[in-house]
């Protein structure tokens, strides 16, 4: 039976043509999106394998040395944690009293649910649902926001200044161009953005999010410089990787031409092109040091061993994910349950009356 207002309980709905729901269509668009992803993962894979020898690959692999290579693990795992540092000043900035650890782990946990998304947008929904813990969501997603565009920003200005201060490595200067130009673009229109928004119609979105949700961010100058040298520092670290994985697949790469294409590779993993990041990760290492007559089979070793190192990465946020429940947190607090009804049969109830005794005693 229905009633005015209430739902009926059972709905039958048509899934075809125009009648399908939102949610249908896009989980559909969905779908869509992510097997173009694969194809394109395995479209650039089977080039690689084509056009790389197997064999040399193979031998290359089975050559990395175990020292450096565990050297790199360990300057990889410093990384995140400098990352939630920098996350902690942004958090901190609006209430998130919680300690640098809390953050780490929070981090890492995203990054255990990075490695099953196609991009990095999953991993940072996770961390601000952990930050929150269903208090003021939307800042702990402003947080996040702010962290990873200022990661952005540093790491394209890393790469541009790389690129001007070492002009020998000859890359095409279309490229050149225009990375270079979009580093500083980015720089710019990160620092004058709450200026910029003002040409803005004032009710428009962007505009509201920059000046009202964002603006505890902006307006503190010091807090911008102090994560901007954490970030720095991150990707410096992350660098050093380069620098080191390349030892322990025997070729010693100058450390100047890690600092040119580690942000572009970076940047091109980052971007939801594929399926993290496998192919283009592999392909943009292949393009690189190749330009400087390294192996193939060793460019290639070399994006393998960067994958090894974030999927170990990942999985000590999934060790931390399962120490924490392995539940995430709810969007909004859990209801406060009811109060307990007291048992004494002799202390009267609401209705004046008591709890045992009938109604006309």
């Amino acid at each position: 039976m229905w009633v005015a207002g209430r739902r009926p309980r059972h709905c039958k709905c048509r899934l075809d043509g125009e009648n399908r729901p939102v949610l249908w269509r896009r989980l559909q668009g969905g779908r869509a999106r992510w097997l173009l992803r694969v194809a394109v993962s395995i479209g650039i894979v089977t080039y690689i394998l084509v056009d790389v020898d197997t064999e040399d690959l193979v031998r290359t692999l089975a050559s990395v040395r175990p020292v450096p290579l565990a050297g790199a693990l360990a300057l990889f795992l410093a990384g995140p944690v400098l990352s939630a540092y920098k996350w902690s000043l942004l958090g901190r900035s609006v209430g998130y009293a919680r300690p640098v650890g809390e953050y780490t782990r929070f981090y890492f946990i995203g990054m255990f649910f990075n490695l099953f998304g196609p991009s990095t947008i999953g991993g940072d929904v996770v961390r601000a649902l952990y930050l929150a813990e269903g208090h003021r969501p939307g800042i702990a997603i402003n947080s996040v926001v702010f962290d990873r565009v200022s990661g952005l920003v540093l790491l394209m200005a890393l790469g541009a200044a790389a690129l001007i201060a070492f002009p020998q490595y000859g890359l095409p200067w279309p490229l050149t161009a225009s990375l270079v130009a979009g580093g500083l673009v980015l720089v710019l229109g990160w620092w004058m953005c709450p200026r910029l928004v003002r040409l803005l119609p004032a009710g428009n979105r962007f505009r509201r999010q920059v000046e009202t949700e964002l603006g505890p961010f902006w307006r503190d100058r010091v807090l911008l410089v102090r994560v901007a040298v954490a970030s720095l520092a991150f990707h410096l670290t992350q660098v050093g990787v380069q620098y080191v994985l390349a030892r322990a697949a025997g070729v010693a790469l100058p450390f100047s031409y890690c600092l040119v294409y580690h942000p572009v590779i970076s940047l091109m993993t980052a971007l939801p092109l594929s399926v993290a990041g496998l192919g283009v990760r592999e392909g943009g290492y292949l393009y690189f040091l190749t330009r400087i007559d390294v192996d193939d089979s060793i460019a290639v070793t070399l994006g393998l061993l960067w994958f090894a190192l974030t999927v170990l990465a990942g999985l000590v946020g999934g060790a931390l994910f399962v120490a924490s429940g392995a539940a995430l947190p709810r969007v909004h607090p859990r209801p406060a349950a009811p109060a307990d009804v007291i048992a004494d049969p002799r202390l009267r109830l609401g209705s004046g009356r008591t709890a045992s005794m009938p109604p006309g005693e």
